[in-house]
């Protein structure tokens, strides 16, 4: 048996101790489904030495859960009911466990999920990410990334539907003055939870606020994507609000994305920054071609709900179609260059189709593969695209090769399985796994409206 107590080099005594001078009772361990949700337990503090010696237990078929709590046997790994996996608090250092501001007497740790016998565990989202952060830095790189979070702040209502909390106009002072008291308290308490975060603004789409995460390495940005929304909850929920962090909310609105900018560092410099017409280096060429190659299959991970599908529209900033361009928001692949003013250093890859739907460890894993691929392989992209295509007709577009990605749940689940990348990142448990979810949530759907499909969704994440 592996001993997982060697995770963890903080003294539980002390840890404890810790916690209770800062009056937490309980530690709530966490992670990320294959639907996008943060399931969770609750370890009394008293407890966690053992939670963090053997876990804490939960059921295997939670690789299999859908969007809507349904379990499906269709991947054959867990096909049964039976099995029992070990979740691990992720702690490294005394605050890797988060009292939370917005819920006293809880703190908050990320998990790990194990066998019983302490070994890896296939469906481990993070033991995926994990992988691609060793790959890149066998090849000489540290990655940086972090997420831009889109969400839709409503007045609370019993009937669960959709009341503005702000009227806008969009990016206004107005519309910050609407929802000022939130975005205060998102301020305070995200900085009490030790999230750094860029700036704060009213969005374009009704309603809508967004904040930018700084720039992290890969683990510690999906963990502090997934700190990030349960403080948005905890804030808007004190206030008598709510946050839809859902891909689409509903059809009346432009949507919410979470797009995920990267880029590469190599001896303590950007790797993407270079001289070309662009200002891209050689590594940052086959970065976005790499990723531009892979589009199909890595937004079928990061963008993966029946919510993602129907807000994947042209004109709405959603990477509706497979191409890149430079500082070109409406591209799937939108290149954030370097200049005089911002310095070399800021050179960054922004995916766009992206979405709180996505497992966060998983969306960085495949965006973090694509991109090395390209760097390995030397290829270069095509020239960047400046329009917004979606307003060219179909043969102009197919001229300069550009195609739409997948708007329906066939042509998405055949990018995931025909991507030999996706598969390679993610093997064949995990993809089998999250396949099955992806078809679960597809059948769940058919025989409903696009409203009644949105509305099921607007809350879980």
């Amino acid at each position: 048996m592996a001993d997982v107590t060697t995770r963890s080099p903080v003294d539980p005594a002390e840890l404890e101790r810790h916690l209770r001078e800062r009056g937490v009772h309980g530690v709530q361990v966490g992670w990320v489904d294959n639907n996008g949700v943060v399931r969770s337990r609750v370890v009394p503090v008293g407890d966690l030495a053992g939670a963090l010696h053997r876990g804490v237990g939960v059921t295997a078929v939670f690789a299999v859960f859908d969007s809507h709590d349904g379990i499906t046997f269709a991947h054959e790994g867990l096909s049964t009911p039976s099995g029992d996996v070990r979740l691990v608090p992720v702690v490294d250092a005394l605050d890797d466990v988060v009292p939370m501001a917005g819920q006293p007497g809880l703190a908050w740790a990320h998990g790990r999920q194990l066998t019983a016998d302490g070994d890896p565990w296939p469906y481990c989202q993070r033991t995926v990410l994990e992988r691609q952060v060793a790959r890149a830095a066998a090849a000489g790189f540290e990655v940086r990334a972090g997420f831009e979070v889109e969400l839709l702040v409503s007045r609370e209502d019993p009937t669960g539907a959709l009341v503005p909390a702000h009227r806008g106009p969009a990016y206004s002072a107005n519309a910050v003055r609407d929802v000022g008291e939130l975005v205060t308290r998102l301020l305070s308490d995200l900085e009490a939870n030790g999230v750094d975060v860029g700036q704060v603004h009213a969005e374009y789409g009704g309603a809508q606020l967004e904040l930018a995460l700084s720039a992290l390495d890969p683990l510690a940005a999906a963990d502090a994507q997934v700190l990030v929304r349960q403080t948005v909850h905890d804030a808007a929920r004190s206030l008598g609000l709510r946050a839809s962090l859902a891909p689409l909310p509903s059809e009346e609105v432009a949507g919410n994305g979470w797009h995920l900018h990267t880029s590469l560092v190599r001896d303590g410099r950007n790797a993407l920054t270079g001289d070309d017409e662009h200002g891209l280096s050689a590594v940052g060429r086959g970065y976005v071609a790499g990723l531009l190659r892979e589009l199909p299959g890595v937004v079928a991970v990061t963008a993966p709900s029946t919510g993602s599908l129907l807000r994947r529209r042209p004109h709405y900033w959603a990477g509706a179609f497979g191409f890149w361009g430079v500082e070109n928001r409406e591209a799937a692949v939108r290149l954030v260059p370097s200049s005089r003013l911002l310095g070399p250093e800021h050179t960054n890859v922004e995916l766009k189709a992206c979405d709180a739907s996505a497992n966060p460890y998983l969306a960085l894993a495949v965006t973090i593969a694509a991109g090395l691929a390209g760097v390995e392989e030397g290829l270069v992209p095509p020239e960047p695209v400046q329009e917004d295509v979606g307003g060219w007709d179909d043969e102009r577009r197919a001229e300069a090769g550009i195609v739409a990605l997948a708007t329906t749940h066939e042509e998405q689940r055949a990018h995931l399985l025909g991507s030999d990348l996706v598969r390679e990142v993610l093997g064949e448990d995990l993809l089998g796994a999250f396949v099955a979810c992806r078809d679960a949530d597809a059948a769940w759907a058919a025989d409903r409206a696009p409203a009644d499909v949105l509305a099921s969704l607007r809350w879980i994440y």
